[in-house]
C-alpha cells in the first residue's frame, strides 16, 4: 500500500517489503477442496503514511516529520474477508483526514502534547466506529483491528479483537555487538468476553458468555460471545468481545470501541537505559564468593543511538502458536541483523533461474521482487513456524489464516519523511 493508504500497484512481494517494513499474509485452510478456501486476514504497512496528502493543500506546517502506520485485520464468519478488506483499504484515508484536522484547525490557545495526543486517540476510536458503521457486515463478518500509528516521536496503539500489536526495543551497543538483547516494552490484550469488565458488558447488554468446562480453573479453552447468527439462524459463539462488524453479536454487548494506548519514543529510550544501567550496576556490586571480593564487570556504554524501536501487529494465527518474545526476537534479526551480503532471491524466481526460461524469469521480475530483504525473510520464517504448529497440532485438518506487519519506529530520514 502507498504512503497515501492507496493501492501502491505492483506484485505481491514488491510491495510487501523493504529493510524498514513489511508484511505477510498465508491462507489458512479451513476443510474441503483447496481452491475453495479464502484468506480472510489482511495486513498494512504504509510507510511513510503521508497522511498529509489527503489535505486540500496537500502540505501544511506544523505536522510531524516521521508518519508510519501499521495493522493486522482478522476477518471471521462468512463474510469476513470482506470486512478486513474494507476496513484495510478504507482505514489510511479516513485516519489521514482525521489526523489533518487536528494539526490544521485553527484554534486561539496553543495545545499541550497532552491535548494532542487526546485528539488523535479520539480520532482513531471514531475511526474504528466509522468503519464498523460503514462495513460491509451484512449477513455476517466482522474483523479484529491491531493498529500501531507513529506520528513523530509519539505512537499510539490501537486494538479491538484478539489480534495484537506490540512495541518492542532492539539494543546493541556499538562496541560489543555480542551483548545486544531485545525486550517487549508494551504488547495489547486479547479482548476476550471472560475479562470481568468486558463480561460485564455483554450481560448488561443481555448476551451471554460461553465458558469452557474448566476454565475458571485452568485458563483452558475459548470464551466466547454468543449470538443468534443472521445467516443459519443458529446460536453461533464470537471468540472475542470487540470487533468491526459482527453486528448481530453487537446486539449482545460485542463492541468496536479499541483501546488505544499512548507511548513516547524519548521516554521509552531514556527508560531502557536506565533499566539497563541499573542492571550493570547491580551485577558490579556482585561478590564473588570464592575471593570475598567484588566483580568488576565491563559494562557496555550504551546511548540512545544503540536502542532500536520497532512495532509488530499480527492475527491470532501466528500469535496462538509462537510466544511474542520468540516473536520480538526473530523480527529484531530481520531488521538490525548483520547482512552478510549474499543475494537472497524468491524461490521461484531462482526456479526460473535453474530452468533457463527467460521468458518466465522475465515475468517473475517484473512481478516480483527478486531480493527478499532481511525483515521479509523474519516474516516468511515466523509464518512458516507458525503453520507448522498449526500442522503439529491438528494435522492437516485444520489451519488458521496468518498475518503480520512489522515497521521500524525509529526517526525517519528527510528522503522517507
Amino acid at each position: 500500500i502507498g504512503g497515501d493508504g492507496s493501492d501502491g500497484g505492483g506484485g505481491l512481494l514488491a510491495s510487501s517489503g523493504s529493510d524498514n517494513a513489511a508484511t505477510l499474509t498465508l491462507i489458512g485452510y479451513k476443510g474441503g477442496p483447496l481452491e475453495g478456501q479464502v484468506n480472510q486476514d489482511r495486513a498494512i504497512a504504509v510507510v511513510p503514511f503521508e497522511y498529509w496528502k489527503m489535505s486540500a493543500n496537500g502540505a501544511f506546517n506544523g505536522r510531524p516529520s516521521t508518519a508510519r502506520l501499521i495493522g493486522a485485520f482478522d476477518g471471521h464468519a462468512k463474510y469476513g474477508e470482506r470486512v478486513s478488506e474494507y476496513v484495510a483499504r478504507t482505514l489510511p484515508s479516513l485516519l489521514g483526514s482525521k489526523i489533518v484536522k487536528i494539526y490544521t484547525g485553527t484554534r486561539e490557545v496553543e495545545r499541550s502534547q497532552q491535548q494532542i495526543d487526546a485528539e488523535i486517540s479520539d480520532a482513531l476510536k471514531e475511526s474504528f466506529l466509522e468503519l464498523d458503521a460503514t462495513s460491509p457486515a451484512e449477513p455476517s463478518g466482522g474483523c479484529t483491528a491491531s493498529l500501531v500509528l507513529q506520528l513523530g516521536n509519539k505512537i499510539y496503539v490501537t486494538n479491538a479483537g484478539d489480534s495484537r500489536s506490540m512495541i518492542a526495543v532492539h539494543v546493541t551497543p556499538a562496541k560489543g555487538p555480542e551483548k545486544s538483547r531485545t525486550d517487549i516494552i508494551f504488547a495489547t490484550r486479547e479482548d476476550k468476553p471472560h475479562l470481568d469488565g468486558e463480561r460485564a458488558r455483554v450481560e448488561a447488554f443481555g448476551g451471554t458468555v460461553y465458558l469452557p468446562n474448566g476454565f475458571l480453573q485452568t485458563g483452558k479453552g475459548t470464551t466466547r460471545v454468543l449470538y443468534k447468527d443472521a445467516v443459519t439462524g443458529s446460536t453461533s459463539g464470537l471468540a472475542m468481545s470487540r470487533s468491526i462488524g459482527d453486528w448481530d453479536a453487537g446486539a449482545v454487548g460485542c463492541i468496536p470501541d479499541p483501546v488505544v494506548d499512548v507511548f513516547d519514543i524519548d521516554v521509552i529510550k531514556k527508560h531502557v537505559l536506565l533499566s539497563l544501567k541499573q542492571s550493570c550496576d547491580v551485577a558490579e556490586a556482585e561478590i564473588d564468593p570464592s575471593s570475598g571480593e567484588t566483580k568488576q564487570n565491563d559494562c557496555p556504554n550504551y546511548t540512545e543511538d544503540d536502542v532500536k524501536i520497532f512495532a509488530v501487529s499480527a492475527t491470532d494465527g501466528l500469535l496462538d502458536y509462537l510466544p511474542l518474545d520468540t516473536i520480538a526476537s526473530h523480527v529484531a534479526k530481520g531488521l538490525y541483523g548483520k547482512d552478510e551480503g549474499e543475494e537472497k532471491v524468491h524461490p521461484l524466481v531462482g526456479a526460473a533461474r535453474t530452468a533457463r526460461d527467460p521468458v518466465i524469469l522475465q515475468e517473475l521480475l517484473s512481478n516480483f521482487a527478486s531480493r527478499l530483504t532481511n525483515l521479509q525473510i523474519a516474516c516468511e520464517d515466523l509464518i512458516y513456524a507458525a503453520a507448522q504448529g498449526w500442522q503439529n497440532d491438528k494435522g492437516g485438518r485444520y489451519r488458521d489464516d496468518i498475518a503480520i506487519s512489522i515497521a521500524d519506529m525509529e526517526m525517519a530520514s528527510e528522503s522517507e519523511a
